[in-house]
């Protein structure tokens, strides 16, 4: 079974998120969400990240590429493996006040993109969400590389990234939500 398109559906599942008020209900609701994907829509992400990629200078784009599948392979695994089995431990903490701002944000990006595609933009924002604001981990995974050489990083049990304050014009960009601190240049 795929995932339910068209924007009715972005706009149910946007509804359903603003309803969450704390991580655990986060939890669920973005469980019960991405459980409706099916291998094939994962595998029609995964296209979309090549699809993406094809003009990216050769060298950074092998460094760059397993971070992208990381980030949505192993984050859909985490979150429908760690639900199933009941081993996430977050408790009625209160969602931070920016997560409303994301959901608008989700919303808006997804109703903007082509309707065929929207369920697959969506779930890539479904996922970011259970990094961001259910295990408070960074958008992108440790190791993921920027132009110029930086990375994101962990130092002193801190997440870093080269690029979060550089993304803040980017109307769709993550960095305004992600737990990471600027690298210190």
């Amino acid at each position: 079974m795929s995932a339910e398109k068209g924007k009715e559906n972005v706009r149910r599942v946007c509804t359903r998120l603003r309803s969450a008020k704390t991580r655990a209900e986060l939890a669920e609701i973005l469980y019960q969400e991405v459980s409706r994907y099916s291998l094939s829509d994962l595998q029609a992400v995964r296209g979309r990240v090549e699809r993406d990629l094809r003009f990216v200078p050769p060298a950074y784009r092998q460094r760059l590429y397993p971070r992208l599948v990381e980030q949505v392979f192993d984050t859909h695994h985490a979150l429908i493996s760690t639900i199933r089995q009941g081993r996430l431990r977050v408790g009625g903490e209160p969602l931070p006040p920016e997560y409303e701002e994301f959901c608008d944000m989700v919303e808006r990006t997804c109703l903007a993109g082509e309707e065929d595609e929207q369920h697959l933009e969506l779930l890539y924002f479904l996922l970011a969400a259970f990094n961001i604001f259910v295990l408070d981990l960074p958008a992108h995974p440790v190791g993921t590389p920027f132009p110029g050489g930086f990375m994101v990083e962990i130092r002193n049990g801190e997440y870093l990234c080269p690029v979060r304050d550089k993304a803040n014009d980017v109307e769709n960009a993550l960095c305004p939500y992600c737990p990471a601190k600027q690298t210190e240049t």
